[in-house]
């Protein structure tokens, strides 16, 4: 296939199109009575701030198929019904799913005959303005293009096909992602293997999860691990998974609070609901925090680096550009995010093959919604 004609082809179409799928799902919204948000996690409220930021719409109520949340309120006093009460408003709602498990409920909500049910995610509602820049879909056609050229395989090109194709085109009854993603993230067994004298460092490293991670994938077999987390609240949790490792692996391993850019400075930052995500903020408000970020080269410049993940919530550019001495001489295995802004799926890839000509570059995804994708680099 010649992803390269293809994605140009779809692009052109693009620039041509005065409506995409996001037009007709908010579209549909506004003509319901209704609108309710499928699924009480994680997703729901971020997709429920983005809403909130980026559109008039008010969501009037949650469902989920947990029974347990039913009958309770969340993200500010919304309350979430069962399935089944869910019923009653079916000719005049339209439903947001908000989980990876999306074709699932939406066959659940069809076979119920309910009409309105999308799928969409914050980022898509957050970049909705881009998108629409008739200057940016031709900066995504000159950028990615030259992608193209840089990448080892043919998933990767197909990848970044489909991610652009989902940008402008998704909904619950398209191919969406399935086939191309996978859960191996950040250790994509087909890209490369880990060694036993790894040195990994884990920017954004929330609550220790991918520490733990990589240590199993290991067998506590390893060097180092240096773990960067920003929120105060996720690394007191980090900190406490950690103290329960034994001994001889908890002594290879430092935890910062600290975030990772290209400067050091004192930032804010507003967590999500749940903690998962710390974001940079210009506004300080109730939900803010006030942490530092300073650059890798300083923190680790007599380390050893063999491994370098990053996942920011967009902030990776500027994280790469406070590596960059680190990563020219080390060449360390890079895993970096590129689902937070759209440029990201061009920048961080034509970046890194700048800055390290060897690198062999690889795209992987990793979830069946837009997130989860992965710029890998090795030499």
């Amino acid at each position: 296939m010649d992803y390269k004609k293809d994605i140009a082809k779809y692009l052109d179409g693009a620039l041509n199109k005065e409506e995409f799928s996001i037009d007709i799902i908010k579209s549909e919204i506004r003509s319901a009575k209704y609108l309710c948000v499928f699924s009480v996690g994680v997703v729901s409220n971020s997709i429920i701030s983005a809403l909130k930021k980026c559109t008039d719409v008010e969501i009037d109520f949650l469902s989920d198929n947990d029974s347990s949340k039913w009958g309770k309120t969340f993200y500010g006093g919304l309350q979430c019904i069962s399935p089944k009460e869910l019923e009653v408003y079916k000719d005049d709602i339209a439903i947001l799913i908000t989980t990876r498990h999306y074709k699932n409920i939406y066959q659940q909500l069809t076979e119920k005959g309910f009409k309105k049910i999308f799928a969409v995610t914050e980022y898509r509602i957050l970049n909705d303005a881009y998108f629409k820049n008739k200057k940016n879909i031709q900066a995504i056609k000159d950028n990615v293009l030259e992608v193209i050229d840089i990448l080892e395989d043919e998933r990767s090109k197909k990848i970044m096909f489909t991610q652009i194709k989902n940008w402008f085109d998704f909904d619950v009854d398209t191919e969406g992602y399935e086939g191309i993603f996978t859960n191996d993230q950040y250790y994509p067994s087909d890209i490369f293997k880990l060694s036993a004298r790894e040195s990994f460092v884990d920017v954004g490293a929330y609550n220790g999860d991918t520490v733990i991670d990589f240590i199993k994938k290991t067998n506590n077999q390893f060097d180092s691990i240096f773990a960067f987390e920003l929120d105060k609240k996720n690394f007191k949790e980090m900190e406490s998974v950690v103290d329960k490792l034994a001994a001889p692996v908890k002594k290879k391993i430092k935890l910062y609070n600290l975030g990772l850019l290209d400067e050091e400075k004192e930032v804010y930052y507003e967590t999500g609901g749940s903690g998962v995500q710390s974001t940079f903020i210009n506004v300080i408000n109730s939900a803010s925090d006030c942490g530092k970020t300073v650059r890798l080269t300083d923190i680790l410049k007599n380390e050893k680096v063999t491994f370098i993940k990053m996942d920011i919530e967009g902030s990776e550019i500027k994280a790469l550009l406070g590596a960059e001495e680190i990563i020219k001489r080390q060449k360390p295995k890079l895993a970096i995010c590129v689902y937070h802004k759209p440029e990201h799926l061009w920048e961080v890839p034509l970046y890194v093959k700048k800055i390290v000509p060897e690198y062999k570059i690889y795209i992987r995804h990793h979830n069946p919604l837009e997130y989860e994708t992965v710029c890998y680099a090795l030499t």
